[in-house]
């Protein structure tokens, strides 16, 4: 007979007696159910459980048979455990696809099936890093380049180039820049170019033209260099012509005299570019009132330094002459000038001219013609709180005027105006050239307090 017929059989005739024989039918079931596992354990096992009945032998076989399986089990799924952490670790050091958790792909063991629409992306990413990827490197700012990573493209300055811009710091303050070609050099090498810390860079100018023009003059000195008390000199307007500068300006002798005001003085000469790159303006002509009065000075042996003392970072007196450092005349970020190679005074104002050893070759062109814009190409730049990884960004204006950019309200600026992306992953940034000064942070404008709290003299 067959083992499950007996099973079931058994199991009938074993219902039948127990309410009958008494102990006599439940050794016969014992007997048959020891005979049922010599032909089959689990079958045996399973009568033992579905059997009711006082032998407590049978009761305690079937748990520790129970007791034995479990153990296996358990056993076997440490094993597997230990198996799959192994294979785990393996894929990690061999580099291959990290473990799912499941079993292992019988079908592609070695490279797991990739759905098409990964697979194209995938592709189609490789294609496009190779150009968003691109490092634009003028020659002469190719000398420290490391590794290029995602949050870091390994150029350590930012090439930027402008042509036809208003270029302002703050509160009028600033210049026309006719072209330039420079790098913006964090002071902390390795990091990028913050934009909202104008501390934080340099502008290392490699070659260009700079107008300065009258108006130029008149905020520079007024909203930021003569900003303390007690001072010398008040009021100050410019005009220009060839060759020569004339300067009003409200004189306080010695700083104190008058205590309000100032006595209405007239300077009027050329300016010269000296070797260590300052501007040295020397007025060969000298009035108060409309009365000259140079000559009265230099007969009681005096200079325009001892009547009116006037010492401040980036400029000062010093015996006739007004000497001023281009480099730290302007608020921040401070100029980097390795070479002024010409000085013009003519009716726009003053025309500066630099050069550098350091080539200014492998500038490309912009990715939008046009003929006023600010173009940075390669290396990193932060912008609020966005990191710009190997920069290829334009600025231009909104308008069909030529670009007004105010660094030190960028964020207001840029606010009111566009961005659009091109598909080599440049960013074009058009501007209004008016706009709402409504930066948040009061902090923007911290590069004209030093020189309002500066404790020189002057």
């Amino acid at each position: 007979m067959r083992p499950d017929f007996m099973r079931l059989s058994g199991a009938t005739v074993d219902r039948n007696r127990a309410g009958k024989g008494g102990p006599a039918c439940a050794l016969a079931v014992l007997l048959f159910g020891l005979l049922a596992a010599t032909a089959n354990p689990a079958l045996a096992q399973g009568q033992m459980r579905q059997t009711e009945g006082p032998s407590s032998a049978a009761s305690e076989t079937a748990e520790a048979t129970g007791s034995t399986e479990a153990e296996d089990e358990s056993q076997a799924d440490e094993q597997d455990d230990d198996e799959a952490s192994d294979n785990e670790e393996s894929a990690e050091t061999d580099g291959g696809p990290p473990s799912t958790g499941g079993p292992d792909n019988r079908l592609d063991p070695d490279d797991r099936i990739v759905p098409s629409i990964v697979r194209e992306q995938r592709q189609q990413y490789q294609a496009l890093e190779k150009v968003w990827g691109q490092r634009r490197v003028p020659s002469g700012l190719a000398s420290d380049i490391g590794a290029a990573r995602p949050s870091n493209s390994g150029v350590s300055s930012v090439a930027l180039e402008a042509r036809n811009v208003d270029f302002y710091l703050d509160d009028e303050v600033g210049y026309h820049v006719k072209h330039l070609k420079a790098a913006l050099e964090p002071v902390d090498p390795g990091e990028p170019v913050d934009f909202d810390d104008p501390e934080q860079y340099v502008i290392h100018i490699l070659s260009g033209e700079v107008l300065i023009r009258p108006q130029d003059l008149d905020a520079l000195f007024n909203n930021y260099v003569l900003t303390y008390e007690p001072r010398a000199l008040s009021s100050v307007e410019n005009h220009t012509r060839k060759d020569t500068l004339e300067v009003t300006v409200g004189a306080r002798l010695f700083r104190f005299i008058p205590p309000v005001g100032g006595l209405p003085t007239t300077l009027s000469g050329p300016i010269k570019v000296a070797e260590d790159n300052w501007l040295v303006y020397t007025p060969d002509s000298v009035s108060q009132f409309g009365m000259p009065v140079k000559g009265l000075i230099d007969t009681a042996q005096l200079s325009l330094a001892a009547l009116t003392p006037f010492d401040r970072t980036g400029v000062k007196l010093e015996g006739n002459q007004l000497l001023m450092n281009p480099e730290t005349l302007f608020p921040p970020p401070r100029l980097k000038i390795d070479r002024i190679t010409d000085a013009q005074l003519g009716d726009e104002g003053l025309t500066l001219t630099f050069g550098s050893d350091t080539s200014d070759a492998g500038y490309v062109d912009p990715p939008q013609p046009a003929d006023s814009y600010i173009w940075l190409q390669s290396g990193d730049a932060r912008f609020y709180s966005t990191l710009l990884v190997n920069a290829n960004l334009q600025l231009m204006s909104d308008s069909d005027e030529p670009l007004d950019f105010h660094l030190y309200h960028y964020r207001a600026q840029s606010a009111a105006g566009t961005i659009r992306s091109k598909r080599n992953g440049a960013l074009i940034v058009r501007v209004p050239n008016t706009f709402e000064e409504d930066d948040v942070d009061p902090q923007q404008n911290s590069g004209l307090t030093p020189r309002s709290s500066d404790s020189n003299g002057g």
